[in-house]
């Protein structure tokens, strides 16, 4: 159950960051980019880290992955069949 908690934040945070660049004028398009160029740095950053702090970081990636995945499938994928 406790590890809902970082999955959550890194989701929120992903979150912010998608509706930040969409407050800039982004395209979905460059959003989702920006989004997933944020997950990449935090995982990148938590395998640089290591040790108990980088497992953390690396969780919290997770919760960032499982946003950008959401928003493609929301955004790209015609759920109308047309």
């Amino acid at each position: 159950m406790d590890v809902f908690i970082p999955i959550g934040l890194g989701f929120i945070v992903n979150l912010l960051v998608f509706i930040v660049s969409k407050s800039l004028k982004q395209t979905n398009d460059r959003s989702i980019l920006i989004c997933l160029f944020a997950f990449l740095g935090v995982l990148l950053i938590s395998l640089i880290i290591g040790s108990w702090l980088g497992i953390g970081l690396g969780v919290i990636s997770l919760g960032m992955l499982i946003f950008v995945i959401l928003i493609v499938l929301f955004i790209k994928v015609d759920f109308t069949g047309n």
